[in-house]
């Protein structure tokens, strides 16, 4: 161990050891150990040009979800499939329909018939920070949000014509509750 040498200074003694250790490398260590505080990850729904959150779902990394609605041209259900990255990470993997395609020019991913008389595009792999859509009516697209087993129901959170956006964010175990103190049924109040 490196000796520091002894400061006096109005009679009384100093040992700069602590004094060092107090100072540079107590933080040092409280800043790595910020490092390992496991984060957790949400999958929020948010008004598109005000941010304001309107659903909240705890997710991890890995996790699939999609948004399923009611295709306004071929009046069929469409649904996109897709898979948590990280925080501002989503890969668009596929999309399964009940459609012809009418409307758009889909450029991505392998065009498959199955035998239900639906059919997917596969293998699409697109990264995306978030999913940007305008929430249809009840009665043109009724979108919702499936994830985890569950159904959402999107018109339950934002009025038809709404532009909303769906995003992955991330926060440290110290930062939830002090942001988000409080969560009902998916609704942040």
């Amino acid at each position: 161990m490196i000796q520091i040498p002894a400061v006096q200074k109005q009679g009384r003694v100093y040992r700069g050891g602590i004094a060092i250790v107090a100072v540079f490398l107590l933080p040092l260590l409280l800043l790595a150990g910020c490092w390992r505080i496991p984060q957790r990850f949400y999958i929020e729904v948010a008004q598109y040009n005000s941010g304001a959150v309107l659903l909240r779902q705890t997710v991890a990394p890995g996790d699939g979800f999609s948004i399923w609605f009611f295709h306004s041209y071929d009046r069929a259900p469409f649904e996109e499939h897709y898979r948590v990255i990280g925080e501002n990470q989503i890969l668009l993997t596929h999309m399964t329909f009940k459609s012809s395609l009418n409307g758009q020019g889909f450029v991505l991913g392998t065009y498959r018939s199955r035998g239900d008389g639906s059919a997917e595009l596969a293998d699409i792999n697109q990264k995306l920070e978030q999913v940007v859509f305008r929430l249809g009516s009840p009665d043109l697209a009724n979108h919702a949000l499936i994830i985890n087993g569950r159904r959402l129901r999107l018109l339950d959170y934002a009025e038809a014509g709404s532009l909303l956006c769906i995003r992955i964010k991330c926060e440290a175990a110290l930062a939830r509750t002090a942001r988000y103190p409080l969560q009902v049924d998916g609704h942040v109040p």
